[in-house]
Formats: C-alpha cells, structure tokens, sequence
C-alpha cells in the first residue's frame, strides 16, 4: 500500500494548528514545508516573523507540535544552507527532516546531524536536476523525495512530465530505495506516479482543500 502524507505550508502558527488538526484524524504523518525566502521566493513561519516565540519553545522541548502524541512530524527544508539549521529543526522533535541536494554545498553535513539524533533523512531533487548529482548520498540517506515541478513552496502547482521521467530512472537505478513525489500529486496523476515508482505520496491541496480530506487521503493510499 502507498505511504500518502499530507503537506501543510505554515504562515502561521494558527494555520499550522488548523491544518494539523484537520489531517490528524486519519493520517499518521505530516511534512511541514518550511521556506526562507532565498532557495525558494515564498516565506513560511518562522522565517516570515511570524510567532517566533513558538518555534523558541518548540527548539527547546517547552512545547510540542499540534497532536505529536498522534502524528510523525517530517519537516521539509526548502531553505538555503539546511546545514546551519538542520539542528534547530531536528530539536523541535521532529522524525524526519528533508533537504535540496541543490540548496548546499555540503549535503554529508546535513546527512551527519540527522544521524547523530536518530532522525530520518530524505534528499529532495527537483525535476531540472540529473540524478547523477545525488548519486553519491543516496547510500546514506533513507528516501529520495523528487519533486514535481522547479516551483516550489505553494500548493496547486502542476506536474511537470520530467518529474515521471527522473522516478523511473530512479527507481530503475535503486529500486530498494523509497522514492517520494511532492507537487502535482492529485486524484488525476496519483497512478500514473505509482507506477513510475514512486511509493510515498505527499499531497498538500488535494488533501487539504478537499470537502472529504480522508476521502482524499485514502483514495491516494489505495493506489498500487
């Protein structure tokens, strides 16, 4: 059965709850995508200034994320050099963090810090990437997350046909490896992603905005 995972892009802390609450009644793991104004145009919380303070007291452990008794918290870092804060975000409790092989010059770094505390890694590769360029961490890392279009940090963007093209060849090149699709992943390009390869579903928009979101999940989830 596909792994499906709702994504939530905060500008708030509000929002964030909303959202978390909403996806917290079915799903049992939700990627926070979290961008910095420079590797991608948008700001999200916290690099919008928006309630510093909470992400203060989630850094040091005085406050949890919304429903973490319940949900797994991956944090997707679509940030210039993850390195400087992948620590901060991994002391927040999260269990997965995700980060662009095109976003820092030392990636190992990134792979080194999520290891030292038992977190998760995923490398993200945006469809204009050769796969080659990743070849080196995939032995390292735990999943590949190929993203859907070169225009990230907002929902509804659509699938651009590469990102098909470079799940197969990466499924074709490691095929124990969990592939992850982020950005056009709807009702329409959900088997067709499948059946490329990708095993690990995340959709923002889809979930989110939809009059039945467990519908909506689960219906993603049953594609095989």
């Amino acid at each position: 059965m596909t792994t499906v995972v709702p994504a939530i892009i905060p500008h708030t802390k509000a929002q964030l709850e909303e959202e978390i609450r909403k996806v917290a009644q079915f799903a049992t793991i939700v990627q926070i995508d979290i961008s910095d104004g420079i590797f991608v145009p948008t700001k999200t919380w916290p690099y919008n200034g928006r309630d510093l303070e909470y992400f203060d007291l989630l850094k040091t452990e005085q406050e949890g994320w919304p429903r973490w008794e319940d949900l797994e918290i991956e944090i997707h870092l679509m940030i210039k050099s993850p390195e400087i804060v992948v620590l901060d975000w991994i002391k927040t409790g999260a269990t997965s963090i995700v980060a662009h092989i095109e976003s820092t010059d030392n990636f190992q770094k990134v792979i080194d810090l999520c290891r030292e505390n038992s977190v998760l890694i995923g490398i993200a590769i945006k469809p204009s990437t050769d796969i080659s360029r990743i070849a080196s961490f995939v032995p390292n890392v735990d999943f590949i997350q190929c993203m859907g279009s070169d225009f990230l940090g907002k929902h509804g963007v659509v699938l651009d046909p590469k990102a098909i093209e470079q799940i197969t060849a990466l499924h074709t090149t490691y095929p124990e490896k969990e592939i992850a699709i982020d950005i056009g992943v709807n009702e329409e390009t959900a088997q067709e992603l499948v059946s490329a390869g990708a095993t690990k579903l995340i959709s923002g928009k889809d979930i989110l905005e939809s009059s039945s979101p467990e519908e909506a999940y689960n219906y993603l989830k049953s594609i095989e």
